[in-house]
């Protein structure tokens, strides 16, 4: 339907069209489990597999390392287009609406409790759904301007790294490095010069590290890289992997080179340390003594 007046070329004209529903395909749905109440409050696990294990042992699908889990505490099977959750005997138990549970159909909305603080509630979500929900996520934990983990997210793995290596007598080590004369960067060649530095240190450092390693952004220019089964010797060859790396880096900006350098301090973690806390702290050290001592080098407790 339209409508003309005519009047003449100077009036004022008003059209009115009718525009068709916006036409929206219908995207294919995935089943995911939401954490929304534990340590692992937001994260998001897609149920991709025929069986999908819950639990605290690393090797489970669904990695959930908070009280009262237990190591295999529960896994979903998928027949056909159902979903079911089956206990796997946890010391804790499978709750759904105050009872525990043995075996049950999931049903979209439906929220399960495992162990004593987990929160996991089913659903159904199209491909929008997921991939803002994994933004959202990723805005949460990650820094913007390089990628890596934020602080709050790092202090999160960090305290589930030292549980973990705790109880299964596991080594882990923390790498700390902090960008030499950062301020001279920023200060020298201007503030988006100084971006491009960290945006590079973290690709470069990206590369050398393993996949179960853990990467973040500690501070304005500091940076930590989390070990796991890794003890000291082998942690300072990481360090030293790191320098080495960034020292050898060719950043340029408005056809200038920047030199890039770093400073590292390593710490495995002991029986002494009773906090997460401890070991940074440890790293810290280090790390002071590798700038005390002149800067672009590696500290370790294994040259005392």
């Amino acid at each position: 339907m339209a409508y003309d007046d005519s009047r003449g070329p100077d009036s004022d004209k008003t059209a009115v069209h009718e525009v068709p529903p916006l036409e929206l395909e219908e995207a294919a749905r995935s089943a995911a489990l939401i954490c929304i109440s534990g340590r692992s409050i937001g994260q998001m696990f897609l149920i991709t597999q025929e069986e999908t294990t819950v639990g605290r042992a690393p090797e489970c699908d669904i990695f959930l390392d908070d009280e009262g889990v237990s190591r295999h505490h529960a896994k979903v099977i998928r027949q056909g287009e159902t979903l079911i959750v089956m206990d796997l005997g946890s010391t804790n138990g499978t709750y759904v609406d105050g009872e525990r549970v043995q075996v049950l159909t999931l049903e979209d909305g439906l929220k399960i409790q495992v162990g004593t603080a987990t929160i996991l509630q089913f659903r159904f979500q199209d491909e929008r759904e997921v991939e803002f929900h994994t933004l959202m996520q990723t805005f949460k934990t990650h820094d913007p301007m390089t990628d890596a983990l934020n602080k709050r997210a790092f202090g999160l793995e960090l305290e589930k790294e030292v549980g973990f290596a705790k109880r299964h007598h596991q080594a882990l080590s923390l790498v700390l490095f902090d960008l030499d004369h950062f301020k001279r960067v920023n200060d020298t060649y201007g503030h988006q010069a100084g971006d491009l530095v960290l945006r590079s240190v973290a690709k470069r450092v990206t590369e050398t590290m393993r996949k179960e390693d853990i990467f973040a952004r500690y501070g304005g220019e500091e940076f930590a890289l989390l070990l796991r089964s890794t003890e000291s010797e082998k942690a300072f060859i990481v360090g030293e992997r790191v320098r080495r790396a960034i020292e050898s880096m060719e950043v340029a900006h408005n056809g200038r080179r920047i030199p890039c350098t770093t400073s590292v301090g390593v710490a495995e973690l002991t029986d002494a340390m009773q906090r997460p806390e401890d070991l940074v702290e440890a790293a810290d050290e280090r790390l002071y003594q590798a700038k005390k001592k002149g800067r672009n080098r590696t500290e370790s407790a294994l040259f005392d």
